[in-house]
């Protein structure tokens, strides 16, 4: 018999504010700002992330699909996008690149509902691994 597919917890949806204070990144420039909005979508979730880059210039992207594993295009760029459910408290996405994984996060609800921590894990254009976590705080639950 299957079980299920995990679902992630409604108190993941709302609008999601990084404290700089809290960011372990290896390379740009500290202070980043970073706003996750997060809502629900029929087969799964859409994040939209509003945020400063590396360098400091503003960046806005719109991602979701269903939470099955499923690798989907990403429309415009030569690269497919899968979010997985690991259980109530932790989603994954990951993004990849003619089968190559460039970026892997994992996005987990701290038992408050109110905290959420996000690692990621990737591959920069010139080849260079990477790692970044940060906490974030609710900042709306819509």
């Amino acid at each position: 018999m299957l079980s299920a597919m995990p679902k992630p917890s409604p108190r993941f949806h709302g609008v999601w504010q990084l404290d700089p204070s809290t960011l372990d990144y290896q390379f740009g420039r500290p202070g980043r700002r970073a706003i996750y909005t997060i809502r629900p979508l029929p087969e799964g979730l859409e994040f939209t992330l509003d945020a400063d880059d590396a360098d400091g210039v503003p960046m806005h992207h719109v991602y979701g699909g269903a939470l099955d594993g499923v690798d989907y295009p990403i429309a415009g760029r030569p690269m497919t996008l899968s979010m997985d459910c690991l259980d109530e408290r932790t989603v994954e996405s990951v993004l990849r690149k003619d089968g190559v994984v460039l970026d892997r996060w994992t996005r987990t609800l701290e038992p408050d509902g109110n905290t959420m921590v996000i690692r990621q894990h990737g591959i920069k254009p010139d080849g260079q691994i990477f790692t970044n976590s940060g906490v974030y705080r609710r900042v709306s639950e819509k």
